[in-house]
């Protein structure tokens, strides 16, 4: 009984004389809504960008690449055991390294991977949403390059360049140096004339985007073994995995049994980045707890006034013989009424803004003058978003307790207030 005479005094206190809804209630739900929203929101769309990035890392690179560092097993021991593991979906052998392409007076270079198509349908697959022209068949003889190799070339599907292992190149490099400090004409001829660096005319099978596909060069096995030239026939093997996701636990189990080999994961491309991209969520929640946190001021600020206007109320309650237990649940239920309309409001804005993120930018580019339509395919060509029902669970639970607390304060306050005194205000 009254707990129901406290939850109608609290709803009689939030609306005013004259109209159905007081204004400073709208304004504290309002405060209580933006908080909530600003927190999903921004929650949402930072995590996007870091799940759009690690999809990005995952979709361009095998999982895990493992090239031997030392003595140990021998490469196809390794193939072996490396694809008997559960987690396992596809282990090929690969020959790889520094790849310098040149078309006629144009040259670059960049990283190069070399696969038998056969056995890295998985690596292969993933790929091929970045295509932007040509196959990915890897056939002997041909490569595969990213649009900005491809550019700095000035090439297209069907064109044909010379490439270089880097290792030819830096080894001409040396050579040359050697040369240059010998005094006499006869022998820095003689090291000249024995420079090779050995080019191999390739003729480009496709193209991959850059922005989402990464840098890497691929080839075929056979083609790769002719110009990296690998100890022992292999650089090392490509693994793709189920979870890439436990690609750090799937080295602490494989190192054992593979002494002598080293291991390039996916993650540690961007790792980096995705630290700081962590650091930034942890400093922008703190961030958004302060809004929260003044949001919360909002509704101590509901309840302060409406203590101030209700003093008579209370000392009449109070001379009745009203528990000041029952005081307080009044204000603290009417805190708890703002926290829950702003709560909720709040959830079903911040669900809008990202269900229109797109419309929204589109708006403001135009507004400002600024690009409209992003390039379709491009990482991050749209404001990317993901939502986690724990995230907004735990920012409802924040906002909802923050409010209680904020009318928790002011209430305890009045209900100490002494009848008399407050009959004679």
């Amino acid at each position: 009984m009254l707990k129901s005479a406290s939850l109608f005094l609290a709803l009689r206190h939030l609306r005013p004389r004259r109209s159905f809804v007081s204004v400073i209630t709208i304004i504290s739900v309002l405060g209580v809504a933006v908080g909530v929203l600003m927190m999903i929101v921004v929650r949402a769309v930072m995590l996007g960008f870091e799940v759009d990035f690690r999809d990005t890392l995952m979709g361009s690179e095998p999982h895990v690449l493992i090239s031997r560092a030392g003595s140990g097993p021998a490469w196809q021991d390794a193939l072996a055991g490396v694809r008997a593991r559960p987690e396992t979906v596809s282990a090929a052998p690969y020959a790889g390294g520094m790849l310098y392409m040149a078309a006629g007076d144009y040259q670059t270079g960049g990283p190069a991977l070399a696969l038998p198509p056969a056995q890295a349908l998985p690596v292969l697959e993933k790929l091929r949403r970045h295509l932007l022209a040509g196959s990915l068949d890897l056939k002997e003889g041909t490569i595969v390059l990213s649009d900005h190799h491809a550019g700095q070339l000035g090439v297209d599907v069907g064109g044909e360049i010379s490439v270089y292992a880097g290792q030819n190149v830096n080894e001409a490099v040396r050579q040359y140096s050697r040369a240059n400090e010998e005094d006499a004409a006869e022998n820095k001829k003689a090291i000249l004339d024995a420079i090779r660096l050995r080019p191999r005319k390739l003729a480009v099978a496709g193209i991959l985007r850059a922005e989402t596909g990464g840098y890497t060069a691929w080839l075929g096995l056979e083609t790769g073994k002719d110009i990296f030239q690998p100890a022992g026939g292999v650089t090392g093997i490509a693994i793709e995995l189920a979870n890439p996701e436990r690609a750090v636990e799937f080295q602490a189990a494989a190192a054992p049994e593979l002494p002598g080999w080293g291991f390039t994961l996916w993650t540690d491309a961007g790792e980096a980045r995705l630290a700081a991209m962590r650091n930034e969520q942890t400093m922008m929640q703190f961030v958004l707890s302060i809004i929260a946190l003044v949001a919360a001021f909002s509704v101590m600020n509901t309840t302060i006034t409406v203590t101030t206007q209700k003093r008579k109320e209370i000392g009449v309650l109070a001379a009745l013989g009203a528990p000041r237990g029952q005081v307080v649940r009044v204000f603290v239920f009417q805190a708890a009424i703002v926290g829950v309309l702003g709560t909720g409001f709040g959830v079903t804005g911040a669900l809008l803004v990202l269900w229109l993120r797109e419309d929204i930018r589109a708006l403001l580019a135009a507004l400002t003058g600024g690009q409209i339509h992003a390039v379709e395919g491009v990482f991050l060509s749209s404001i990317p978003a993901f939502i986690q029902p724990v995230d907004v669970a735990l920012t409802c639970l924040i906002s909802l307790v923050l409010c209680l607390l904020a009318g928790l304060i002011p209430a305890w306050a009045a209900a100490r207030v002494e009848p008399a005194e407050a009959l004679r205000d």
